[in-house]
């Protein structure tokens, strides 16, 4: 019958992802190093369009980061646990 999915598997990147994931890293960091000083990429004095090759880059950057684990503060999400009032006779649930 069907195997329930296992989700510590999907949590743990594999060596292909992790390669993949390193790439990342490191073509968005040169990228967003400006290394060729304007020369290759889009033109900044464009409108709208100018900066959109850094936001792309900047992404990638996170996205390649968090499938290695190393989360930043950027777009985590924050899981509310509710909590109860206390009630006034001293009684819980």
């Amino acid at each position: 019958m069907d195997a329930e999915p296992n989700p510590e598997a999907s949590e743990k990147p594999g060596w292909p992802s992790a390669i993949l994931a390193m790439v990342g890293v490191v073509v968005s960091l040169t990228y967003l190093a400006n290394l060729t000083a304007g020369i290759i990429e889009i033109p900044d004095n464009l409108p709208i369009v100018g900066n959109m090759d850094e936001v792309f880059f900047s992404g990638v950057l996170f996205a390649s980061l968090a499938r290695l684990g190393i989360n930043l503060p950027v777009g985590q999400r924050r899981v509310l646990i509710p909590v109860e009032p206390k009630r006034s006779d001293g009684n819980q649930k």
